[in-house]
């Protein structure tokens, strides 16, 4: 088969240079797995963290070489082909979705790609292989955030990069429930964002968002960069019974940098300070959960019909996915950048 696939360990910002098509044998799924012929895949900030071993700081260099090319991506979308002995509930032949963790060797962008049959789910008719690939792990994320901040219907929330892939997608499932959205996002994207069924929009280029809603208080803040300045105006606005929920922590954009061990640690015991303290006096600090099960993403997402916006659709080419990957390391994507594969 053929696969986008890096054959050394690489530094930060090298993933686009170093990916080259290459001709790799197809995978044997194992006994709880879906073989799957890939229609469709996408590009996740932390695919490329991951390949340069900078995800969330960089606990796990990439072991990568000629003889064990490593294939990038986890978004899922295609037709099952084959299933392991033990799968249930699957069959050649069906459409799914799903999300693959990571492996050596192994990743999405690719012909075919094996998923534990846990993580994946049939794909709604009603989606295209484009559209369930776009919203497959950052779908998950995005459900696991708005359950973790626990909004109610007529609550205020502020989502800090509401036009991102994860961002876009909180920003509708939470005016699903009747929440009251403020969208934070640069001038570019203002239009995008109000799109979505943002009550209102503040560009982050004229201020901090804390000052421009100085006059505000909102129940939650949920914040899709990271940052300590994030976090700091957050709670100009928060009510002390709020909730500022993270899905990235107290480093703007984690997985910029390799931290190693040390910096990793720090981080951790500063959002389980900052959230034991916060148990005590002022709004929670919430780290967004992870979670394993893909019943979020189904029940507030794909049964709703919730689509993030798409920012492009790249050919599964070489030189168009190289510069698809450059695009999105700059932060400046509207919604998700596709591959199609097939």
């Amino acid at each position: 088969m053929k696969a986008l696939a890096y054959t050394r360990p690489l530094e930060i910002g090298e993933l686009k240079q170093a990916l080259a098509m290459q001709e790799c044998a197809v995978p044997e799924p194992g006994e709880t797995e879906l073989l799957v012929q890939m229609k469709a895949s996408s590009i996740n900030i932390d695919d490329i963290h991951v390949a340069e071993g900078t995800f969330f700081g960089g606990l796990k260099p990439s072991q990568a070489s000629e003889e064990t090319p490593s294939i990038p991506g986890v978004d899922v979308a295609g037709v099952v082909v084959k299933t392991g002995a033990k799968v249930d509930g699957f069959k050649e032949g069906d459409e799914v979705l799903g999300i693959l963790m990571p492996k050596p060797g192994r990743g999405t962008w690719a012909e075919y790609c094996c998923v534990e049959s846990r993580m994946a789910v049939h794909k709604p008719a009603s989606y295209s292989f484009t559209e369930a690939a776009s919203c497959a792990v950052g779908g998950k994320t995005a459900a696991n955030a708005v359950m973790s901040a626990r909004a109610a219907a007529g609550d205020t929330c502020v989502v800090v990069g509401a036009s991102g892939g994860i961002g876009s997608i909180i920003v509708q499932i939470l005016k699903q429930q009747g929440v009251k959205v403020i969208g934070v996002c640069s001038s570019a994207n203002v239009a995008l964002v109000g799109s979505l069924g943002a009550d209102l929009v503040v560009d982050y280029t004229r201020g901090p968002f804390g000052e421009q809603l100085q006059e505000t208080k909102v129940e939650v803040v949920i914040d899709c960069i990271g940052g300590k300045d994030t976090e700091a105006q957050a709670l100009r606005i928060l009510r002390p019974s709020g909730r500022f929920v993270t899905l990235c922590g107290p480093d703007k954009y984690i997985g910029e940098t390799r931290v190693g061990k040390r910096g990793v640690f720090a981080m951790l015991a500063y959002v389980g300070r900052r959230a034991l303290l916060s148990m005590i006096s002022g709004p929670r600090y919430i780290m967004a959960g992870i979670g394993t099960s893909l019943e979020p993403l189904e029940k507030l997402v794909l049964q709703q019909g919730i689509k993030p916006p798409i920012d492009r659709c790249l050919p599964f080419e070489e030189t168009a996915v190289r510069e698809g990957v450059a695009h999105v390391a700059t932060h400046r994507a509207q919604g998700k950048v596709v591959v199609e594969i097939a």
